[in-house]
This record gives C-alpha cells, structure tokens and sequence, in this order.
C-alpha cells in the first residue's frame, strides 16, 4: 500500500508537532531536574525521562530521513536495517519512559515503602497508581490509554525483549513478484554453500528490483501472531501520546490522591 495525498499531508504536519513537542518537553523536564533537590528524583527526570526524549526525538528523525513515508522503492538491506534498529530504540524508550516518570513521582512522595516496593513501581500498577492525583490516574485509567498500553505498548515492548524482535517487511509483493522472490531465495542458499558471492550480490540486486516498500512493521507470523502495524502514523501518535502525558505529569506530579 502507499499513502494517499491527504495522509502524507497529516503527516507532515505531525511529524513536525511531534519533534517541537518531544523538544519543548525536554526542556523542561531539564529545568525541573535541576529545580529538584532530591538526588533519586533528578536522576530519573535528567538521566531518564529526558535521555530518552533525546533518544525518541532522534529515532523519529532518522526513521523519516531513512524511511519517508513518500518512498516508492523497497529500502536496500542496510537502510532497512538502519530503520528497524531506530524503531528497537524507539519502542524501547516509549515504554521506559513511563517507569522513568513512576520512579520519580514515587521518589518525590516518599512513596516507596508504601506501593510495596520497586516491584510495585509503575503508572500502571496498583501500589503506584493508587497514589496518582486525579488527574494522571483518569488520563491513564482511560480505555484508549490501557489499550494503547496494554495491546500495544507492552505486547511489543515484550516481544522486542524476549521473543521476536520487531521488524519491517522488506517490500510489498503481487502474487508473480512472491513467486520470484522465492525463486531467488532458494538460489541464495545454494550461492552461499557454493561461495559464489559476486552472483549472490547479483540475486540480491534482482530481489530489491520487486515488490514495493511496505509501510507496517510487526515483531512475529506465528503463534501470537498481531496484526501489522501501520508505520509512519505509528510512530507519530506514539510520540503524540509521550508528549501529551508527559506535559500533564508535569504540570500535577506535585501531589498526590
């Protein structure tokens, strides 16, 4: 599939929203780390939840610099790979984000002892969100938040982690594509037993001249299997989302319920 007119639109303007927001709230998590007395507290708003805005911020700029949603050929192997590495960053750092934010809210109040230790450290855990004023424990108690969490979030930050890594399909096939795609694939494994590698750099040439690019990425085809998920408008609401919850939990992170 390719993105229509009106889509590419939208997302060039979110793409720009997302980058000055994840910058602007960079900055001033910076600031309230440096406001911040306690040692525990700063770390994890200077050395976490900012850090990883960096890493976010840059992960999303090198996937549309790489991978632009207006690409009409396949990305070679090592731009593909490239694109899927900043994706493992990315995904990484929007789940970790959230615990960095726990950790410092639980920190600020003292809270440690009560939520029942570091393992009942997180926004979406019991022994922390039962401490969040009204007005984080609503956003994240949301439907479209534990979804987005639940289904989402986690399911492919687990996956990254501990089973299959997520990944980009490298293009698009008609069903005569698929079928010399396959072809040349099994040339491939008789070229690398035979050491042929001047021809094998030649399949591969003729594989990269099919199909075209696919925009969804997805961690496994088996057992537990998801659906794909759509790219580039992905990304963006993922960092929408970081944007927006980070900005309110500074603006409330100062009491609790």
């Amino acid at each position: 599939m390719t993105y229509n007119e009106e889509l590419l639109n939208n997302l060039r303007e979110e793409y720009f929203n997302v980058c000055q927001g994840l910058q602007d709230l960079g900055l001033s998590i910076v600031v309230s780390a440096q406001e911040n007395d306690a040692s525990l507290v700063k770390e994890q708003l200077l050395h976490g939840v900012a850090r990883r805005l960096s890493v976010i911020k840059k992960a999303i700029e090198n996937i549309f610099d790489k991978f632009p949603p207006t690409t009409e050929r396949p990305l070679s192997r090592d731009d593909l790979y490239d694109v899927q590495i900043n994706l493992h960053a990315y995904v990484i750092n929007i789940s970790g984000i959230f615990d960095n934010w726990a950790w410092a809210f639980v920190h600020r109040h003292n809270l440690l002892e009560e939520v029942g230790g570091k393992h009942g450290v997180g926004l979406f855990r019991n022994g922390t969100s039962q401490f969040l004023p009204p007005e984080l424990s609503s956003y994240l108690s949301s439907e479209t938040t534990v979804n987005w969490q639940t289904d989402y979030v986690k399911e492919y930050r687990d996956a990254l982690a501990h089973r299959i890594p997520l990944y980009i399909p490298p293009a698009e096939y008609t069903p005569e594509e698929g079928i010399r795609y396959n072809q040349l694939e099994s040339q491939k494994i008789d070229l690398i037993k035979s050491m042929a590698w001047d021809e094998l750099d030649e399949t591969y040439e003729q594989q990269a001249e099919l199909g075209k690019p696919s925009f969804v990425f997805l961690h496994s085809h088996g057992d537990g299997a998801t659906n794909p998920v759509l790219f580039h408008p992905q990304i963006l609401c993922d960092g929408l989302a970081v944007v927006e919850f980070g900005n309110l939990f500074m603006e409330h992170w100062s009491k609790t319920a």
